[in-house]
């Protein structure tokens, strides 16, 4: 199993590069090699670019715009420094990474079009800069740049790119190495709910400067051959065509895929040879029209997908057929065919071609996953703790909303080993005072002492530190990542192998224990048997407690549960409650928000009562239920409903 693995995934990678390589060999054709030479700068480009696409969500573009400045950035090294080819690399490399970061730090504080917006203008400014700053980058009249030689041997088409060939190979193994790791983990979560990983400690602007300086550089990695492919530099080559097209070929090749990456190097090369082509780009467009016919028609057949998805394909590649047809110039109407082209990628195939032909491949061949290791003990994972002082006090708390009292001078103190129940009717600022304290909102005034020390306030990242973790009233999972994703996202103190580590291929044995520790926390909550199926195609009751397991992998001294047995049917209630219980027993601390009465008379020591966001009482839950001040704000109706 494990050989048949082996081969049908890597053994791919190795027989195309492999392939790749011999092609010199056979045919010594100077534009052929060009292109094959475009095809490698191109793969690591829209590999960086998919960084921020396929695994941030976010549309960049300003890729164009860092491909420019790595190949002026290395140009000028090499021309008017006369620096060789292995500095000048370098030198367009680390530009990219350090303007990446700098253009992230503000650009990343959006989310959006915003973000989009702000990707677009850096391009535009880069252009006009390099087009204007004569006296360094010669502007419109562009830059010449030398042969590229390596330690003082000159290079030919063949030899530059088999050295093209190898900087693909090798950032191709340092990003899957980098991706299938806790750093692709807590990209494609902080895409899913930024708010859910800063609170299980992951950090989520950190991440996604990292991820944007990263995706940048080898941008202007790429950049850097690219100069010395051509020789020829112009500012305009890397303006709104080119970033359009580069994000077409992301699109189209397939997001969060390596060889989607390949596949849409293979279009952005392509594409302009096709236009040049008549006969050859009608061909392209009513190949492209068929595909759509087909796939809308078996779409609408199966109900797979609506009206709109089903047919809007079809709509823009007829368009695209009959433009082939009555356009006098294709090349003229470039900028509106890869609009079209974009539209009918995006609406009707959103995975991309690889995404689809990896999940055909994976019916057909049915691969086997990699075998997960056992589970860890629990005891290694969520030792036994004691504690029976004050664990969090709550003194004064209040948080205002303009004139809104959400939460009005409130003061608890949770003990140390105890369930603390929190309840209240709705609106009595239970959910608030959960939110101030897990550092989602910052207080209005008040203190707060975790084990006598000050509270960290407003940063959920900082909180989660400090020892506090929580669940979500309404669900925050990482939908598009397996359960056991899920939690290893979360797992505190599993990961110290450094990222450049990490791209050399030096943290297996890290992940194997990561895998078994957050194998071991899904066998506490009944999910082990579930450990590979996605978030979002588990039933209710079990993304319920996956949330838990999630939150356990904090190794909390504190956990929060807010409205855990929310929509749950009485079965899972149960479950839950014996959940809770397992948790309780290995010492941890716990403050329980809850509706359903019988839930919090089962599991809880104390209980606080909340109403219009103030204590109306607090003591035992016998004693609470008696109290007249409580039946009145919310006892009263709660027993009728529960």
């Amino acid at each position: 199993m494990q050989l048949q693995r082996f081969l049908m995934v890597r053994g791919a990678e190795v027989v195309a590069l492999g392939l790749l390589a011999m092609i010199p060999l056979a045919i010594n054709n100077p534009f052929v090699l060009g292109l094959l030479t475009l095809l490698a700068i191109y793969g690591i480009l829209l590999i960086g670019l998919d960084v921020t696409v396929g695994y941030l969500g976010q549309v960049n573009l300003a890729q164009a715009a860092f491909l420019g400045l790595g190949a002026y950035a290395g140009g000028l090294v090499a021309a008017k420094l006369g620096m060789s080819l292995p500095v000048a690399i370098a030198a367009a490399w680390l530009i990219g990474a350090i303007l990446g970061g700098l253009l992230a730090l503000p650009a990343l504080r959006l989310e959006g079009p915003q973000f989009a917006l702000a990707t677009l203008s850096f391009g535009a400014l880069t252009v006009v800069v390099l087009n204007e700053w004569e006296s360094v980058t010669d502007g419109a009249q562009g830059l010449q740049i030398p042969q590229p030689d390596l330690f003082g041997m000159p290079l030919d088409a063949a030899g530059f790119y088999w050295l093209c060939l190898l900087l693909l190979a090798l950032v191709w193994t340092g990003m899957r190495n980098l991706l299938a790791g806790q750093w692709g983990r807590a990209f494609e979560a902080l895409r899913d709910s930024p708010i859910a990983t800063d609170a299980m400690g992951v950090g989520v602007f950190r991440h996604k400067v990292l991820a944007f300086a990263l995706g940048s550089s080898l941008g202007s990695l790429a950049g850097g051959l690219y100069g010395y492919n051509f020789q020829y530099l112009q500012p305009h080559t890397f303006g709104y065509e080119l970033m359009i097209i580069l994000l077409l070929g992301v699109v189209l090749g397939g997001r969060k895929n390596l060889w989607g990456a390949f596949v849409g190097a293979a279009l952005v090369v392509l594409l302009p040879n096709l236009l040049s082509d008549r006969t050859l780009f009608q061909a392209f467009a009513l190949i492209g029209f068929v595909a759509a016919l087909v796939a809308g028609l078996k779409s609408l057949k199966a109900k797979r997908s609506g009206m709109f998805r089903a047919t809007a394909p079809i709509v823009a590649m007829g368009i695209l057929v009959l433009g082939s047809v009555l356009a006098d110039n294709t090349e003229d109407w470039r900028k509106a065919i890869f609009a079209l082209m974009l539209f009918a990628v995006v609406v009707g195939l959103p995975e991309g071609l690889m995404g689809f032909a990896t999940n055909y491949f994976a019916r057909i061949f049915r691969v086997p996953p990699a075998p997960l290791p056992a589970a860890a003990p629990l005891d290694a994972v969520l030792p036994v703790v004691t504690s029976k002082g004050p664990l969090l006090e709550i003194k004064e708390l209040a948080r205002y909303f303009g004139g809104v009292k959400a939460v009005n001078n409130v003061s608890m103190t949770v003990k140390g080993g105890s369930i603390h129940g929190l309840i209240g009717p709705n609106g009595s600022g239970k959910s608030t005072l959960v939110n101030v304290v897990s550092g989602l909102y910052e207080p209005t005034h008040g203190a707060m002492l975790l084990n006598g020390k000050p509270l960290a306030t407003g940063s959920l990242y900082a909180v989660s530190q400090e020892g506090v973790a929580r669940t979500f009233q309404n669900l925050q999972l990482f939908s598009q990542l397996t359960a056991l994703d899920n939690v290893m996202v979360a797992l505190r103190g599993a990961y110290n192998v450094s990222m450049p580590l990490v791209i050399m291929g030096m943290s297996h044995e890290e992940e194997r224990r990561a895998q078994a520790d957050a194998l071991a926390l899904l066998e506490l909550v009944g999910l082990k048997e579930q450990a590979r199926v996605r978030a979002m195609d588990l039933t209710y009751g079990a993304q319920r407690f996956l949330e838990v397991a999630r939150a356990l992998a904090r190794r909390p001294a504190l956990l929060v549960l807010d409205e855990p047995a929310a929509g749950l049917a009485q079965p899972d209630v149960e479950r839950l409650i014996e959940i809770v219980r397992r948790i309780h027993q290995r010492g941890i601390s716990i403050v329980l928000i809850e509706h359903h009465m019988d839930v919090v008379s089962e599991l809880c020591d104390q209980v606080t009562v909340l109403d219009g966001g103030k204590v109306i009482a607090e003591g035992l839950v016998e004693d609470v239920k008696r109290d007249p001040k409580v039946v009145a704000a919310y006892l009263g109706g709660a027993e009728g409903e529960h």
